[in-house]
């Protein structure tokens, strides 16, 4: 499972040194949840993240900033070897083939990875 919201002001949040437009929350398979804070609200990223238990926790953490339940936007699980912090299919470079090239994108366009700048 995974939503995401797009604040209309941005907050302080936790001990994120930037001011947070868009968060993310993503409960994994075996590893907890998930939840990623963006300064931004295009889809490039996390500057912060933090780790729950449970999906319930995560929420509770969210709604002491104003955020209800019915305000998340519901987004599918990200694809493999795909950035859980981004809405769409983007990935490292080579992680697909176990060589990944940090800091270096690619992004699913119409079923082909083309590269992809988060500038």
């Amino acid at each position: 499972m995974r939503k995401y919201i797009v604040l209309e002001k941005a907050v302080t949040m936790g001990s994120c040194d930037n001011l947070i437009r868009r968060i993310i929350i993503y409960e994994t398979e075996k590893e907890g949840v998930y939840i990623f804070l963006s300064s931004s609200e295009d889809d490039i990223g996390c500057d912060a993240d933090y780790w729950f238990e449970d999906v319930k926790s995560a929420e509770i953490y969210c709604k002491d900033y104003g955020i209800q339940q019915n305000d998340w936007i519901e987004a599918e699980d990200p694809l493999p070897n795909c950035q859980d912090d981004f809405i769409r299919p983007v990935r490292i470079k080579g992680r697909n083939i176990g060589n990944p090239q940090f800091g270096e994108y690619e992004i699913l366009n119409d079923g082909v990875w083309v590269d992809f700048s988060i500038d």
